[in-house]
């Protein structure tokens, strides 16, 4: 059986551990000035070299002929520590030994003197996975451990540590390693094994990694049993089911620049090839994450050393200057929304393929009315319009007089163009005005957005004034039903198009105007404040009736 790349390319010394060298300078000072501690605690993500470490410090502190702070490779200590023969280093899984019957068991075999080595070194690998009784028990023995013996804790979850173990060890953090680091190992790890793989193929392999040297070493060896002559990025690619970083920097750029043809075409030739899209999806997030960050500080792309080359930096760096952080925000939002959607989808590449379409024209898969209000006539001619009609009731609490600063919007929304078709012919309209088209403006409302079926008997027109027509609504709900982008632009294209005049909305509920409405008031509202026939249904409001009429359904007894 043959020895896994990791296991047979782990550091033999200091000198060969890569990305963490702000322990290796720590450590090796501690041994050349007979400095070393009785406990060290290394924590940091998975495959960034904490046993690797703890086994060289363990060489080190017990080699016979160490040369300043580096082991000699050479003596008994050294090659029995190297192949793992040695009866003085003990590596314990604390995922597989957390019970406190097992610390008791450390406690009294700790006593005993070493065999061979000066140390007696306990590497205790997870040790997060220990119970709270095993904690206790190690406890003790941290804090007054014979002078023969040494504790090295591992842990990838720090923060399940018990505080009172941490502060009794020499706690070291690991970092993730680099991309550059990575390819560079890699690359000499292929030319070792006699492999020529192409570059873009390592940077793919060193991606994936995460920042994990032993991650990148298994996905070499992965690779390299294919037995090819020469390994492509295309061939890496397949087998780890991801796509190029290239294709990932196409796609935002197209997102950025709104290009939708050209990053359907993209998505397509990604999907015929084979590549996983969900994959595919959290690398373009991952890239406008980044994006992101660096739109606000150029300074921040060294966070992504371990994902991304020099290169690829310089690259990123350069289209956040380009790019707007609002246009980078909005697309984030929009990619996020599809999450989890391209797996459980029946065509996977549909979820990404309306995210483009939204990003790229401007629009929302939220609005309900995406095309022009159908039903709605496109009058030319003004309806006329009855005189002014005075409140014979002055509500309890006055209606604010300010109109709504009304914000303009450039999405490119079909209900705001029809709006903006309107034919104003300057003249202004009143609440007797609205009063007299409210029923046939309910009416085509309704035809154009179902899902304001419901909230429009529970509404009526309580003033209009500078071009601004006042809605009051029984719930808060259907406040901000109103106020919706969709639902308020069909409201303002039709009342505009009945009177003949440009119409800003503005909702307020029966608490902010004062004003009480009738229970179930049919789409016939009559004039605020004037005694008129109110139809009622017979049966009491309930919120099944009302789920029945947001639907569009009946009540079947």
């Amino acid at each position: 059986m043959s020895t896994t790349l990791y296991r047979k390319y782990r550091p033999q010394d200091f000198s060969d551990v890569i990305g963490q060298g702000h322990i290796v300078q720590t450590l090796s000072n501690a041994i050349a000035h007979d400095r070393v501690g009785h406990a060290y605690l290394f924590t940091g993500p998975r495959g960034t070299g904490k046993t690797s470490m703890a086994r060289l410090f363990a060489k080190a502190v017990n080699c016979t002929d160490r040369k300043g702070s580096q082991p000699c490779l050479e003596c008994d200590v050294c090659k029995n520590i190297a192949e793992g023969k040695s009866l003085d280093v003990f590596e314990i899984d604390a995922a597989s030994n957390t019970g406190v019957d097992n610390i008791r068991e450390l406690r009294e075999t700790i006593k005993l003197p070493p065999s061979q080595a000066a140390y007696k070194v306990y590497i205790i690998d997870e040790v997060h996975m220990l119970s709270s009784g095993a904690f206790n028990a190690l406890l003790k023995t941290l804090e007054e451990p014979p002078a023969h013996a040494i504790f090295i804790l591992a842990t990838t979850e720090i923060h399940k540590v018990p505080e009172t173990i941490i502060s009794r060890c020499q706690r070291f953090d690991f970092t993730r390693i680099s991309l550059e680091n990575i390819i560079k190992k890699l690359s000499v790890i292929a030319q070792k094994e006699g492999v020529e793989i192409e570059k873009a193929a390592l940077e793919a392999i060193a991606i994936s990694a995460e920042g994990g040297m032993r991650d990148a070493e298994s996905l070499l060896g992965q690779v390299i049993s294919l037995e090819d002559k020469k390994i492509t990025a295309k061939e890496v690619e397949e087998i780890l089911g991801t796509a190029k970083y290239q294709s990932v920097e196409e796609f935002a750029e197209a997102l950025l620049e709104k290009d939708a043809l050209r990053a359907l075409k993209l998505i397509d030739e990604l999907s015929n090839d084979g590549f996983d899209l969900e994959v595919f999806h959290k690398s373009v997030l991952n890239y406008f994450r980044q994006l992101l960050l660096v739109s606000v500080d150029e300074s921040l792309v060294k966070t992504f050393s371990f994902e991304m080359t020099s290169e690829q930096a310089k690259k990123i760096t350069a289209l956040a200057k380009k790019a707007q952080t609002s246009d980078i925000l909005k697309i984030l939002g929009t990619l996020s929304e599809i999450s989890g959607k391209i797996k459980t989808s029946f065509i996977s590449q549909l979820p990404i393929e309306i995210a483009i379409v939204e990003i790229a024209k401007g629009v929302s898969s939220k609005i309900e009315n995406k095309g022009p209000v159908s039903g709605i006539p496109r009058s030319t001619t003004p309806v006329a319009v009855a005189g002014k009609t005075e409140l014979e009731k002055t509500p309890e609490k006055p209606i604010p007089t300010e109109p709504l600063q009304a914000t303009e919007t450039t999405t490119q929304n079909e209900p705001l163009k029809e709006s903006a078709a309107i034919i104003d012919n300057g003249k202004s309209f009143n609440l007797g005005d609205v009063q007299k088209v409210w029923r046939e403006a309910c009416k085509q409302i309704i035809q154009a957005n179902h899902s304001l079926a419901a909230l429009l008997p529970h509404s009526m027109p309580a003033e209009a004034q500078n071009g601004y027509l006042t809605i009051v609504t029984k719930y808060g709900f259907y406040k901000d039903k109103l106020n919706d982008n969709a639902n308020r632009l069909t409201v303002e294209s039709v009342f505009g198009n009945l009177l003949g005049s440009r119409v800003k909305l503005k909702a307020l509920t029966e608490e902010e105007s004062g004003i009480k409405i009738p229970e179930r008031r049919s789409a016939n509202v009559p004039s605020f404040g004037q005694k008129a026939e109110v139809q009622t249904e017979k049966k009491p409001s309930s919120l099944l009736s009302d789920a029945a009429n947001m639907l569009g359904g009946k009540i079947v007894e």
